[in-house]
């Protein structure tokens, strides 16, 4: 239906026009403004995105890059290369040796059976239903930060030129030359997202092209009947979401589900210590980060915001007696 094709390209014409003269600019005339701020809300500087955005049914190419750095290190950067990539299936674990589920282990996704156990809140044991997502064993933020680097690092064209223009717009602001280091921060999160914003905005008008090219072409397939083979399967995809690296594992058993774990980008970033004693990314984050008013920790709601929490995933606030913890009123 060319129409609502049609619909749907203006759309997204009016979003890409709204990112690129009101949100990049917005975000980097904050970041220009409050450039102090530039150096506080760090936390894990471990990154971890993956390839997305395919260019053909085999997961070969790609229109973003994906990727590890490791302690915020551009030469430690070591791509993802496809779906198929070992080095992404192998090094994924989640640990839950902090977490309200029984037990104290960390296993690979495919080897979990998660059992939840609710116990009394102790920081010094268990005290959080996150579990705690690991990669090569090391805690990773994901989310558009992580995207926004290992796209720049990796020379992902798009990243590069949105990057740029944002960083020399805030330097332009603060009156000081801004590098990629600052993006290490509470407000580098949100002019990484900025960033992702307008580069998702280009990418999104150039795959409605494709897909309308493929529609001309006769290639309107868009379901593959799934064969399930006997015996024991395990599959997993992953995709890049808004919040960061998503990931679903599947064991299959003579076609039926044995076990199905989803480790989703919340849960990278929230996740609390595991058995080693790392803290996730909220956490880290927090650690050395000023706050005004103890009794209104609002610097601690906007380092935590600006990892974009999602509801469902990862927040909850627990109090076995009923009583209020606290109350904020954000402005």
């Amino acid at each position: 239906n060319m129409e609502k094709l049609y619909m749907i390209k203006d759309l997204l014409e009016e979003v890409v026009t709204f990112v690129q003269q009101v949100y990049i600019p917005d975000v980097c005339a904050i970041g220009g403004l409050y450039a102090d701020w530039l150096k506080f809300g760090a936390g894990v500087t471990n990154y971890l995105a993956v390839p997305d955005l395919p260019l053909d049914s085999k997961g070969t190419g790609f229109d973003l890059p994906g990727g590890t750095i490791f302690d915020g290190k551009p030469e430690s950067y070591r791509p993802i290369e496809s779906f198929q990539d070992p080095y992404f299936q192998k090094n994924v674990s989640e640990s839950i040796a902090r977490s309200y589920y029984d037990g104290d282990w960390q296993k690979h996704p495919w080897e979990e059976d998660t059992v939840p156990k609710l116990v009394d809140f102790d920081p010094a044991k268990k005290y959080s239903w996150v579990k705690a997502p690991r990669f090569r064993g090391r805690p990773m933020q994901v989310g558009p930060l992580a995207q926004v680097l290992i796209g720049y690092i990796a020379g992902h064209a798009p990243t590069k030129r949105w990057l740029d223009l944002a960083l020399g717009t805030a330097s332009n602001v603060a009156g000081v030359t801004l590098g990629t280091d600052v993006l290490h921060s509470t407000l580098g999160r949100h002019l990484a997202r900025a960033v992702r914003c307008a580069v998702m905005g280009e990418l999104a008008l150039k795959h409605w092209q494709l897909l309308v090219a493929n529609i001309g072409g006769g290639d309107t397939s868009i379901f593959v009947e799934p064969i399930f083979p006997a015996g024991e399967q395990r599959g997993f995809g992953f995709h890049e979401a808004p919040r960061g690296t998503l990931s679903h594992w599947v064991v299959i058993r003579d076609g039926r589900i044995a076990n199905y774990q989803a480790v989703v980008p919340s849960t990278w970033n929230a996740g609390p210590r595991d058995g080693k004693g790392l803290p996730g990314p909220y956490e880290a984050s927090l650690v050395g980060n000023p706050v005004a008013d103890p009794e209104r920790p609002l610097e601690v709601l906007r380092t935590i915001h600006s990892f974009d929490p999602c509801l469902a995933c990862a927040i909850h606030t627990v109090d076995a007696e009923g009583k209020e913890l606290s109350r904020v009123k954000v402005l």
